[in-house]
């Protein structure tokens, strides 16, 4: 037993002098919670970054996107502009400006222009693209197809590619649209769409 006593002694006394069995003094601690706080700072700045980032680049996708599908419904229905297959229904371009672009089109083949889609506008009312399917007098209300719309142009070009005013010399329809949306921090995504139309039937 005093052998084991002694021992155990002899072990204390040899034991290195400065460590203690309570465990992180303060200032370790202290040093600990630093260093850790300025990890997560740096974590969140660089989550923060990466979110950004993300949201703009998923504003300027959908932004473009935006402007295509807004194009492509125009270009579909332009392209059918004086359409007339049974030759009565005097279809043809109705109005055309740098805003604005009015034109028939006898799309269910009865020869006459009185049903919907077949008398079709298109133009910008502030920041609005919109269509109306009808004449005035039957639809007097325009759909919005499109916000955040900042620009829109109409330009005419006649078979030769030269620009013409003339109605009747209308071949080809250029079309710019510029779409503008809010991307958080960023600022606004602008993006400009920008195609040429050829009116098979005129």
């Amino acid at each position: 037993m005093n052998d084991r006593n002694t021992l155990f002694r002899l072990r204390l006394e040899n034991r290195p002098r400065g460590l203690s069995n309570a465990g992180f003094s303060m200032i370790e601690l202290l040093i600990v919670i630093g260093i850790l706080a300025i990890l997560f700072t740096f974590m969140y700045k660089g989550f923060e970054r990466l979110n950004r980032y993300y949201t703009a680049e998923n504003v300027k996708a959908n932004t473009q996107q935006s402007a295509r599908i807004g194009i492509e419904m125009m270009v579909q229905d332009i392209r059918l502009a004086g359409l007339n297959p049974l030759g009565t229904a005097g279809a043809g371009i109705v109005a055309a400006s740098p805003t604005s672009f009015q034109f028939t089109a006898d799309a269910n083949f009865d020869g006459d222009l009185d049903d919907p889609f077949e008398n079709i506008t298109y133009d910008l009312n502030g920041t609005d693209l919109r269509q109306r399917n009808s004449n005035l007098l039957l639809s007097p209300n325009f759909e919005v197809l499109l916000s955040n719309v900042t620009a829109l142009a109409f330009t005419y070009f006649d078979d030769t590619g030269i620009p013409t005013a003339n109605l009747a010399d209308i071949r080809t329809v250029g079309i710019t649209l510029t779409v503008n949306r809010p991307a958080g921090r960023d600022g606004t995504v602008s993006r400009t769409y920008t195609t040429q139309v050829r009116c098979r039937n005129l």
